[in-house]
């Protein structure tokens, strides 16, 4: 891994979000479920919906963190 790509996986794990609110992640959850995708979908469609899973996984990470954080502060 090159040291721009090292910078950038840093930047984003040390990014400061607003919180996010669980019901939010639900409703992401259900308008994008993790799931396999059909032998007939094409490849960039499987890419596009992967990074859709992606970003609400991040953002998963991210709640679990705040909320570990929170229990910390306590």
């Amino acid at each position: 891994m090159d040291k721009n790509n090292k910078k950038i996986i840093k930047a984003i794990k040390d990014l400061e979000l607003p919180v996010i609110p669980k019901d939010l992640l639900d409703a992401l959850d259900k308008l994008f479920p993790e799931r396999s995708p059909p032998i007939t979908m094409e490849y960039k469609e499987i890419c596009f919906r992967s990074g859709q899973r992606s970003v609400i996984n991040f953002l998963h990470e991210k709640h679990k963190q705040q909320s570990e954080n929170v229990l910390e502060e306590k």
